[in-house]
């Protein structure tokens, strides 16, 4: 397990980014949420904790957050989404800013259907999320492309049932299902704490609702 001073969460405002911020308070980091939106919710506001509305897409506004906030001591959550421009400039723009601020860890949520993950997604959602699912891997091999500490997570589609607690992150590149919010917050948490989770890219399901479409057993990543 590794422990930090400080944890940028971009996107926290996002259910998984308040269950990873919850998560991380819990352990004693530090932590540093950047919004998306104007609106806080009420749980970053009830616990305190230090944020910022910021236009992730406006390099000068990303290279902001991290003032005062780098070094080796820091690790970074990236939970962008919603359009092509988020997927790609917003994310890369967090990348570019964390390995100017000196940041070691980065853990940055994709999607299963990216890269090497491609025949786990069926050729009629991949019609529908193609652009999307590229736009991800742009971000996805610029993170490759650093000297980061790098994890990606690909999360499967999501839904905003409540927790189930069974979800996993998986080496397999065969994996399709589906995974809570609330759940991926908590596999973001577990892929930070991990040193074993470095340089991997991990796909996050929740186990009672995802299947390996080659017919193997699903098994957790060794973390």
């Amino acid at each position: 397990m590794v422990s930090y001073d400080k944890v940028l969460v971009f996107g926290g405002d996002t259910d998984p980014g308040i269950r990873l911020t919850q998560r991380a308070l819990a352990a004693g980091y530090g932590v540093f949420s950047v919004l998306r939106g104007p609106s806080v919710s009420d749980y970053i506001g009830q616990a305190g904790v230090e944020s910022m509305l910021c236009d992730m897409t406006d390099r000068a506004a990303v290279a902001r957050a991290f003032a005062g906030r780098g070094g080796p001591g820091s690790a970074v959550v990236s939970i962008l989404g919603g359009s092509p421009q988020m997927n790609t400039q917003g994310n890369i723009n967090v990348i570019d800013a964390a390995v100017a601020a000196g940041v070691r860890r980065f853990v940055l949520t994709s999607s299963i259907g990216c890269g090497d993950s491609a025949a786990a997604v069926d050729p009629f959602v991949k019609a529908i999320a193609g652009r999307a699912l590229r736009a991800k891997e742009w971000a996805e091999n610029r993170l490759r492309g650093t000297d980061l500490d790098w994890t990606i997570v690909r999360a499967g589609g999501t839904t905003r049932r409540p927790g189930t607690g069974t979800a996993i992150l998986t080496a397999s590149r065969t994996v399709s299902g589906y995974i809570a919010l609330t759940d991926l917050g908590e596999m973001l948490f577990l892929a930070l704490q991990s040193p074993k989770a470095i340089h991997q890219a991990l796909a996050a399901v929740d186990t009672a609702r995802a299947v390996n479409i080659d017919g193997s057993p699903l098994l957790p990543a060794e973390l």
